[in-house]
């Protein structure tokens, strides 16, 4: 199978919690059940802490963004996919669905494939054949668990180190952030974090009229919004929308913005992307389960897992 499909298929099946099945269920190559298992194994880790260990080089191959899952999406400036579909796909040598925001990452978009351009949102579909070019600012400031440098993407890495042996983590731009600078954020950015349970209170915060779906598929709620806030209050153009699933497998994450300059972003996938409509307005949907559209001044931006195409759109087109 080739790389492009494999990534393809690899990125469905996790997404459809495959991997949570007993191996005697799996189909594929050899190669192809190595994967599995190795997600397998991934799913049972605990990324929250930001680490993401293996997943740090393939952000910086993805031209990423921020973690979303077991936290779900905790997005500002940028949408993040599954760490653990992160952390497998570097392996698998592909690409996912990212936020471009590092200086280095036009280049990477200029060789787009495909372009959807909704104004304030902009996706790109890239050739997972293609990888980016290791960002000059970072050459000697990487060394594997062996303290061998790291300058490519050719090598299959875990934990990743500066010259000093600390531990890096996440990064920002072209700096990278190590373990302990990356705590003392979390630490900051969870006692800037307003959280709302009610959703009668949500616009009393926000920039804009708040709709949430009206449908849900079986076993979703409503558990909380959060709001950003500093020295000037609560930031009221991002919203970030936690829901809770009685069902192993399926999530479903949302974040609205105040659509503006500011707020704009670009995403890339590897995967597939195509233009559909949400309530007669344009959108973008990836691999079947994330969607992107703007409505009346909002940014709308949906990431799902373990749901049909179907019930996506039905929640999307709920939102009125």
């Amino acid at each position: 199978m080739k790389t492009k499909k494999t990534v393809q298929k690899f990125s469905r099946d996790v997404d459809a919690g495959l991997h949570h099945l007993e191996p005697a269920q799996w189909k594929g190559s050899p190669e192809y059940l190595e994967l599995l298992e190795l997600s397998r194994v991934l799913a049972g880790q605990d990324f929250s802490e930001a680490s993401h260990k293996q997943a740090v080089l393939g952000r910086v191959r993805n031209k990423t963004y921020n973690q979303q899952e077991e936290k779900i999406m905790k997005m500002n400036a940028k949408l993040r996919r599954p760490v653990i579909i992160l952390a497998s796909l570097l392996v698998a040598g592909g690409l996912s669905i990212s936020i471009v925001k590092p200086s280095f990452a036009q280049e990477l978009l200029d060789r787009a494939l495909n372009k959807i351009n909704l104004g304030n949102i902009i996706a790109s579909q890239m050739d997972p054949d293609q990888a980016p070019p290791f960002p000059e600012a970072w050459k000697g400031k990487l060394y594997d668990k062996n303290g061998n440098k790291i300058e490519d993407y050719t090598k299959k890495l875990g934990e990743v180190y500066n010259a000093e042996g600390e531990q890096i983590v996440n990064f920002d731009g072209d700096k990278l952030i190590t373990k302990s600078e990356q705590e003392q954020r979390d630490k900051e950015a969870a006692a800037n974090r307003l959280i709302v349970k009610d959703p009668a209170e949500l616009d009393r915060y926000a920039l804009f009229t708040v709709k949430l779906p009206k449908y849900l598929p079986e076993g979703f709620a409503f558990d909380h919004g959060e709001f950003s806030k500093g020295e000037q209050g609560v930031n009221g153009k991002y919203l970030d929308l936690i829901f809770t699933s009685e069902k192993i497998g399926q999530k479903l994450s949302m974040q609205f913005r105040y659509s503006d300059e500011e707020t704009a972003y670009e995403m890339s996938t590897s995967g597939k992307m195509e233009k559909v409509q949400v309530n007669g307005a344009d959108a973008v949907m990836m691999d079947d389960r994330s969607l992107h559209w703007e409505a009346d001044g909002v940014l709308y931006a949906m990431n799902t897992r373990g749901l049909e195409r179907s019930e996506v759109l039905k929640i999307a087109e709920s939102i009125r």
